[in-house]
């Protein structure tokens, strides 16, 4: 069965029979690989060239894969089952085996990696992980605690991000599969978690008779709207028109209060008698707008600012590259210069960052108060003007490096870094408007 070996701690090459081998219980994706046609006819012509990385539970009988590779498995056997015998074995790479989290977090890693995960599928992945971290008869851990425990595993996510997949998983899976199995990101996930929680208060101020009740109803609600072209703006006009009838409004006085509340504005408006004509009624607000607050706006677009950066770091494993300052400066800063041997890809995606976060405005001074002194990035300002530190990674040449990231980013990807600029330029035009320099301190 060994055919031969290398010595290699923990690790040894193997050629294994294919029955001997099964895919790992809990792999995340729950849809069809986008490339299966393609490896398909790459395994049917050449093989398994990369070795499948297997691991082996003490007292298991067959041994699982470690880190990704269901679907190369899943081909091979099928071939193998339709009378190819050059996939009797196959070739393996054995680790020794640790513990369940370690073999988990691989597989989220490795289809990270390849970019071939949806969102569903990595929160179910995420949310999986939590399962298992949770002891015995214990509370499940709370964001705070999976965030720093999946970090230690060597996959950082913020709590954000660990907050949307709870709600995808746990709240939206059940309602919305097939929106959610078409590719439905975290912007949109965190978009209907908003307007739920803003129509529950609505409903609960104008439905006091029926206050508690519509959580259930959104659910169904939402039912009603899944399917492969979900519309956020579908929804909220289902949801505007359920609280409109219950409380008997005109639909647009909803639509108001609805904007209104997710805003942060929340206004009250005398009940209306339902609408016979079909001139909507003009509904205003009685509150006077709240002055303008310099600290309040900046707040505000810092917040969608720091959303979209930290989503980015993570898709490209930047996370470490960051330091997010939730009330300073941008929201953020790059703590941390890109390794020597970053891909382009990476590369790129951290002078997008450096760039959206003004960091070419920073003082030396400024920096080396911030910065770690054992980071490279520090080492490098002791004897180099920030400018001539950054030469190389800074500022976006739009002739070299926007063509890059113009190949590089699928839609979900455009839509964040479309988002991201948005909420520099206004935090951009904020500071110039009112003398601001936002680095100077």
């Amino acid at each position: 069965m060994v055919r031969s070996s290398s010595k290699q701690h923990h690790l040894k090459y193997v050629e294994l029979p294919i029955g001997n081998i099964t895919c790992y219980g809990n792999n995340p994706r729950v849809t069809r690989n986008p490339e299966y046609e393609r490896l398909k006819n790459s395994l049917s012509k050449n093989g398994i060239e990369a070795p499948l990385v297997v691991t082996r539970q003490p007292g298991a009988k067959h041994y699982t894969l470690h880190a990704g590779g269901n679907t190369r498995l899943n081909i091979a056997q099928s071939l193998h089952d339709a009378g190819d015998d050059s996939f009797a074995t196959v070739p393996c790479i054995v680790k020794e085996w640790t513990n369940e989290l370690n073999v988990l977090v691989s597989h989220l890693r490795e289809n990270d990696m390849r970019g071939n995960l949806i969102f569903i599928e990595r929160a179910i992945g995420v949310m999986e992980f939590a399962k298992l971290a949770s002891p015995p008869d214990a509370d499940p851990l709370s964001q705070r605690e999976l965030a720093r425990q999946l970090n230690e595993h060597g996959y950082a996510l913020s709590q954000p991000v660990i907050s949307a997949m709870d709600y995808a998983v746990n709240r939206l899976y059940g309602l919305l599969p097939r929106a959610l199995e078409q590719g439905m990101g975290k912007r949109q996930v965190t978009a209907i978690r908003a307007l739920e929680h803003t129509a529950v208060r609505v409903w609960d101020r104008q439905c006091i008779d029926e206050a508690g009740q519509f959580t259930e109803l959104f659910g169904d609600i939402v039912k009603n709207c899944d399917g492969s072209a979900f519309e956020l703006d579908e929804l909220t006009d289902r949801v505007a028109n359920e609280i409109a009838v219950a409380a008997e409004l005109d639909i647009n006085a909803v639509r108001l209060m609805l904007e209104a509340e997710r805003a942060g504005e929340p206004i009250e408006l005398d009940r209306l008698v339902p609408v016979m004509s079909a001139e909507p009624r003009k509904v205003e607000k009685r509150a006077e707008k709240r002055p303008f607050n310099l600290e309040r706006e900046l707040q505000k677009h810092r917040a969608t600012h720091i959303e979209g950066c930290v989503e980015l770091a993570e898709r490209y494993e930047l996370s470490e590259h960051l330091t997010i300052t939730i009330n300073e400066r941008f929201g953020y800063f790059m703590c941390e210069l890109p390794k020597r041997n970053a891909s382009k890809s990476q590369s790129s995606v951290w002078k997008l960052l450096a760039t959206t976060c003004d960091q070419v405005r920073a003082s030396k001074r400024i920096l080396r108060k911030l910065l770690h002194t054992e980071s490279r990035y520090w080492k490098a300002l002791e004897t180099n003007r920030p400018i001539a530190v950054l030469a190389d990674h800074n500022p976006l040449d739009l002739a070299i490096c926007g063509d890059r990231l113009l190949r590089l980013f699928d839609d979900l990807e455009w839509d964040i870094v479309i988002n991201l600029l948005s909420s520099y330029r206004q935090l951009r035009k904020l500071a110039d408007e009112h003398a601001v320099n936002l680095w100077s301190s």
